[in-house]
């Protein structure tokens, strides 16, 4: 068995490319010879929804798009290939549960798995939705968010640090980024500093932050799921505005249970 051959690999680096075909090679010859019902469903990962389905189909390939933030162990996991159609050869299904917000990885997923003929399905939990108390905004992209957030503002940006070029045009405000590990280097954005911790992090840990920094604003992407809400919880209880990115469209079946999924691997 290969066992956290992933977990090895420099992902960010792109080290990773060089023994991935060997990799999948020995991981599907190994399969073939043993009774693994799963074998042949691939999971992408990158959500909580994703681990939880590997775990309720032990034996399935997991694909992972980057490099994650918390690193994950593994029975069958792999970089995912930089050209995936070939790797889908001989697959009974390819379930996407990627980040809710990964449009590239969704849009790769969905055009190999169409291109090599494997039913696809996405996987992605639900939406936050706002309540009466919430002062939420919905953004189309970035680029909008200097269209609603007022200068001098100070701003919470929860969206990721390779996502930052994307808020010049932010200039003009004060910009706080969660970072969740140790940076070596200043923040991309010269109005910019890191705020460093690993999540997660409790509603009066959120509502401590907003206070003593005096945040005006928080800006992320509506990924849903608990992870993200106890900051919504704290920009409620002080007032906060909040601007959501929004979820990219989906083309295919679409479903936001692990339970659903099974349902739909079970009847294909």
């Amino acid at each position: 068995m290969v066992n956290g051959y992933a977990a090895k690999l420099n992902i960010a680096s792109g080290e990773c490319v060089s023994g991935v075909a060997e990799f999948f090679a020995m991981r599907y010859d190994w399969a073939m010879t043993q009774t693994v019902p799963n074998s042949r469903v691939l999971i992408v990962s990158g959500s909580a929804e994703a681990r939880a389905l590997a775990r309720a189909l032990p034996g399935s390939l997991v694909w992972l798009p980057q490099e994650e933030r918390v690193p994950q162990v593994w029975p069958f996991a792999m970089p995912m290939p930089a050209e995936p159609v070939p790797a889908l050869a001989g697959m009974r299904a390819v379930i996407d549960a990627c980040h809710p917000c990964d449009a590239a990885t969704q849009r790769s997923v969905a055009l190999a798995a169409r291109k090599a003929g494997v039913p696809y399905l996405r996987l992605r939990r639900p939406e936050w939705r706002a309540t009466r108390a919430d002062r939420w905004v919905t953004l189309q992209s970035e680029a909008e968010a200097a269209q609603v957030v007022r200068r001098g503002s100070r701003v919470l940006l929860a969206t990721g640090h390779e996502r930052l070029a994307r808020f010049a045009a932010l200039k003009d405000c004060y910009l706080y980024v969660r970072k969740n590990s140790a940076v070596q280097r200043p923040c991309v954005l010269p109005n910019g500093r890191y705020l460093l911790g690993n999540p997660p992090f409790s509603v009066p840990e959120e509502e401590h932050l907003l206070r003593r920094l005096g945040i005006d604003w928080i800006i992320l992407r509506n990924a849903g799921g608990p992870g993200g809400w106890p900051k919504l919880e704290a920009a409620r209880k002080r007032k906060v505005r909040v601007a959501l990115l929004q979820r990219p469209a989906v083309d295919g079946p679409d479903v936001q249970t692990v339970k659903e999924a099974l349902t739909w691997l079970n009847r294909i």
